[in-house]
């Protein structure tokens, strides 16, 4: 079961997706894959915030800025694992400034691309995935030319993953 749970921030998705993985998963095994580094004090604190949410609840915490496949060496037993993902919105502006991966010289549609694959092998090798991403205007006065390329990439992930998931829900 692939699960997708879109919203913009401060919507509760997060709430809402550790309360469907909880669901799907019931005995099973947790994980919590965190694509988030981490800036500043704000960064550290939202971390935090959001490791007190998932206290006593049974996720085993993976961190994963970038290729989200690659967790699968750390599952164990991953055909009867169920994991949250969050969030694609981080893991994209990591992929595209990813140095190792030269993403800057590849198009959006290429990035999205390799996003998708990477998301889809993780989802094709667990029981359940769910999946958290932000929403963001698409035009804004304010956006320069990489934030412009930023939300137009998380645009484009979240679209791709919608027609692939098997649940959607939409948060505002």
């Amino acid at each position: 079961m692939i699960c997708m749970i879109l919203g913009t921030p401060g919507s509760g998705k997060s709430k809402r997706a550790e309360d469907l993985t909880l669901k799907l998963s019931q005995d099973g095994k947790r994980y919590y894959i965190a694509t988030m580094i981490p800036f500043g004090k704000e960064g550290k604190e939202r971390v935090e915030k959001h490791r007190k949410m998932r206290e006593g609840k049974g996720f085993e915490t993976i961190e994963c800025p970038v290729r989200v496949h690659e967790v699968l060496q750390k599952i164990d037993d991953s055909k009867n694992a169920t994991c949250l993902l969050e969030c694609m919105s981080n893991l994209v502006g990591n992929e595209l400034h990813e140095p190792s991966a030269k993403n800057e010289e590849k198009s959006a549609e290429q990035v999205s691309e390799y996003i998708i694959d990477s998301v889809m092998e993780l989802a094709g090798a667990v029981k359940n995935l769910v999946i958290v991403s932000n929403s963001f205007p698409l035009n804004d006065e304010g956006y320069d030319e990489d934030t412009k390329r930023y939300v137009e990439t998380v645009d484009r992930v979240n679209k791709l993953l919608r027609q692939r998931v098997d649940e959607f829900y939409e948060i505002t």
